[in-house]
């Protein structure tokens, strides 16, 4: 079997603000989908300022919880991505919009694609009806992507998708700096600046979140300023200020 008990082939990282009514489901699919690979992997909960029952169904559900004491997403993620202890670490929202019944795919994909970064390219799969906004699916997140490509020379046509597969020991090179939303497009920058091999993985269906109605955490314009702002400063640091980015 992959792994042991006390090195995980993968670690799964869910950073969680209050997603109550979806955590549970979301960790359960992920454990099952591994164990039915007869893989065993660590599942990390990142408690980022939740103030109703996530942490209590994190532990109930046997998922290692820590608390990030810097409200935000990209902050949650690199606290779990830190924590983690497997040579893969998988992650994606808490929200149920992305199934994590997919990780064990992505994960041998990753592998037979020797990548460093494998992401779940949502736009050019199947997205069933008020999953993504109108503006984020054909304007926002292509506009974004298309810079990245641009600039950057990585091949990404989803740079705001929140789910993907990276080799933890490339990670700790990176150095990230965002605290917000940005931080997607922030790592996709870096990952290209460090030669990071970057796959892309057709999602086969992203989903509405199942929190019952909640407000999303994204807020549309300010994120995509704050997304637009993290590529043009790193892009205008290396042009123009011959900044590296290499450890």
């Amino acid at each position: 079997m992959p792994g042991t008990k006390n090195t995980p082939e993968i670690s799964i990282v869910f950073p969680c603000r209050n997603e109550q009514a979806s955590l549970a489901e979301c960790l359960e699919q992920a454990r099952q989908a591994f164990q039915q690979q007869d893989i065993q992997p660590e599942i990390i909960v990142v408690d980022n300022a939740s103030t109703d029952d996530s942490p209590k169904i994190a532990k109930t559900h046997g998922a290692k919880l820590i608390s990030c004491s810097r409200v935000g997403y990209g902050a949650a993620l690199h606290c779990g991505i830190l924590s983690a202890r497997g040579k893969w670490v998988a992650f994606c929202d808490a929200d149920g919009s992305y199934p994590a019944r997919y990780f064990p795919d992505m994960l041998k994909a990753a592998k037979e694609a020797n990548a460093d970064l494998l992401l779940a390219n949502r736009l050019h799969g199947k997205i069933l009806p008020k999953a993504m906004p109108f503006l984020n699916r054909y304007a926002g997140t292509p506009f974004l992507s298309y810079l990245i490509r641009v600039f950057f020379k990585i091949p990404v046509y989803d740079c705001n998708s929140g789910m993907r597969i990276i080799n933890r020991a490339r990670y700790v090179d990176l150095p990230l700096r965002t605290a917000g939303m940005e931080y997607a497009s922030e790592m996709l920058c870096l990952a290209a600046l460090h030669h990071w091999k970057y796959k892309e993985w057709i999602l086969p269906a992203f989903l509405p979140d199942t929190r019952g109605g909640r407000p999303p955490h994204l807020r549309r314009w300010k994120d995509g300023y704050q997304h637009l702002k993290t590529i043009l400063g790193i892009f205008f640091r290396k042009v123009f200020l011959k900044k590296s980015f290499l450890p």
